[in-house]
């Protein structure tokens, strides 16, 4: 996010008018809305079968739990802008099964909620994995019946989604119905996976502002995936999850956050963070990235700031795909086996023209850092033995 441009330079872009590009990313306002009456809905991701728990953990991402830290963060974000006397509803909608079955039974539950979505300045959802492209489709209905103001401003804080489906090496057999499904997003062609690019293509059309959130050592899903990478629009925001508790801020991690923070400048990754997806991953049996993320209140700070501190575009801006898609971030096992994709990646990255004049400061940091860098896993030290090729440009 950029702050907004002084009246100089805006009268200088007034006189000096050409047609210009779309805009690429949004602008932090110098004056935020405010808020009389905000509602929080939470929505809970997939509850694992039993048999799965072991892997996976026992099931602690509620509705309940994701709408009560989004209204604390609503609250907090009321209180520092004057808007003290700010009444929050809070709506957790609790059901299972497969996405669809999910859309069409918690739409029923969230109709009795509809006088309070029409009286609302500020309408947040936050869901989790599974819950992601749930809480997408129904937001999705509730602007296409027009319940939402049309003045009132609305956001999605989506942690650790499954738009592209959790890694492909994990798909077996053994998982059905609401579980299997999830692998259908790693497809871009499969039905469910067209309707969640559907309707988040349509809320953003809207103006929603959606706020995606991976974990760095999420054991199920990419990181390519948690934050969507294939989609490009000014109102959505990518942001990376890191528990200080269990991780030092190291050179992987400011890696990650240096290409999310060019996404949301509207700058080409070059497909960096699918690359890293991979070596990211955290360990299936005792890895807690998955689920860590939704307990932090920063997480849910964030998506508010996003949702209420952001301007507009000046015209509408498409949201947009690359025409075809390559095959699922674990689908590269070939590439992986090629040590020289990840640094011609990296090469693209640090010519890029913004690179070069406006983050000098922050590629010397990186290289400070990489020098520094000491992995501790097998595949991290594959990548910076792979990074080494580039050190000069670092």
């Amino acid at each position: 996010m950029k702050e907004n441009p002084s009246i100089l330079q805006q009268i200088a872009s007034f006189l000096l008018r050409t047609s210009q590009p779309a805009a690429s990313h949004v602008l932090r306002v110098a004056e935020p809305p405010r808020i009389r009456k905000a509602i929080a809905i939470g929505v809970h991701g997939l509850f694992p079968a039993p048999y799965l728990r072991p892997m996976i953990g026992q099931p602690t991402g509620t509705s309940l739990r994701f709408a009560g830290l989004c209204a604390d963060a609503i609250r907090r974000w009321a209180d520092a802008h004057g808007c003290g006397d700010c009444e929050i509803e809070k709506v957790a909608l609790e059901g299972e099964g497969r996405i669809g079955d999910r859309v069409d039974n918690l739409w029923k539950l969230l109709l009795n909620w509809i006088d309070h979505i029409r009286r609302a300045d500020l309408v947040m959802l936050a869901s989790h994995s599974q819950g992601v492209p749930v809480s997408v489709m129904l937001l999705d209905k509730l602007l296409a019946m027009g319940v939402v103001a049309a003045e009132a401003k609305v956001g999605v804080c989506a942690m650790a989604g499954v738009a592209l489906g959790p890694f492909p090496d994990y798909r077996s057999s053994i998982l059905m119905g609401s579980a299997a499904e999830l692998w259908e997003f790693g497809d871009r062609r499969s039905g469910i996976a067209r309707r969640f690019e559907g309707a988040l293509r349509r809320i953003l059309d809207h103006g929603a502002r959606v706020t995606f959130i991976g974990s760095i050592d999420d054991q199920l899903v990419p990181m390519e995936s948690a934050v969507y990478s294939p989609a490009s629009h000014p109102y959505i925001y990518r942001a990376v999850f890191i528990d200080g508790r269990v991780h030092a801020p190291d050179f992987i991690a400011h890696l990650v956050g240096f290409a999310l923070k060019l996404r949301n400048l509207g700058v080409s990754d070059h497909g960096l963070i699918r690359e890293l997806s991979v070596p990211l991953a955290g360990s299936l049996y005792s890895g807690e990235g998955h689920s860590r993320l939704y307990y932090d209140a920063a997480v849910y700070d964030l998506a508010v700031a996003h949702a209420l501190e952001t301007s507009s575009t000046p015209a509408p801006v498409p949201c947009r795909f690359p025409p075809d898609l390559p095959p699922p971030v674990a689908d590269a096992a070939a590439a992986a086996n090629n040590p020289y994709v990840l640094p011609w990646i990296m090469r693209g990255v640090l010519e890029e023209a913004f690179v070069k004049t406006a983050l000098g400061a922050e590629t010397d940091e990186l290289l400070r850092q990489f020098d520094d860098w000491r992995p501790a896993t097998k595949a991290l030290k594959d990548v910076k033995y792979r990074l080494e090729a580039v050190r000069s440009k670092l």
